[in-house]
């Protein structure tokens, strides 16, 4: 691959972060913005890029090529010892895209009020991801609607009744039959807290 010369190299980068950002390219006017330089200009710049083999154009979409396309999501940095920490850019194990968590459109949060669920690492004011889905697997934990209100349990289902069991042995199981009104609401994929 040929060099680069200083105003591509500006152009890549941005490009670079724009797609680590949003994971799309800008279009020529924000390049051009972004450089300060007209829309003609912007494009000659992403063609050359193209010719030296750091980007592919199909249409008006630039796709980054290779090792010139950016890492997504938060790095994972490698185990830490109980003494001092090691968190060196140099010890990045993957990356995790968070967006890709997110990628269902129907997913939703959900606040959890309560410990029911200490046991399973779900605590009062937690975040839990719910994909929405009709049934779980006996045993995943769900957000469950239980007449018009939503309770997170693990889930059982028995041949006439729903079970929902907390994760906390101050809490009792919860048993449904099919005349009550519970419906499963999805299952909960992920925890998030703000420490």
């Amino acid at each position: 691959m040929k060099e680069l010369t200083k105003k591509q190299e500006r152009v890549l980068a941005f490009l670079q972060r724009r797609v680590r950002k949003t994971g799309k390219a800008p279009t020529y006017r924000e390049i051009a913005a972004e450089l300060r330089i007209d829309v003609r200009s912007a494009y000659q710049h992403v063609e050359a890029l193209e010719r030296k083999g750091f980007v592919e154009r199909t249409g008006r979409r630039i796709e980054l090529l290779g090792d010139h396309r950016p890492e997504r999501g938060i790095p994972v940095v490698g185990r830490v010892a109980a003494g001092s920490p090691i968190l060196a850019i140099e010890n990045v194990e993957e990356h995790v895209d968070l967006a890709r968590e997110f990628d269902d459109d129907d997913a939703f949060f959900l606040r959890v009020r309560g410990d029911s669920m200490t046991g399973a690492g779900i605590n009062d004011g937690d975040l839990v991801l719910v994909r929405p889905q009709p049934r779980v697997e006996n045993g995943r934990i769900a957000a469950v609607i239980v007449g018009e209100e939503a309770t997170v349990k693990r889930v059982f289902l028995r041949k006439n009744r729903i079970e929902l069991r907390p994760e906390n042995p101050a809490h009792r199981t919860m048993v449904y039959g099919p005349d009550d009104d519970v419906r499963i609401a999805g299952k909960v994929v992920m925890t998030m807290r703000r420490l």
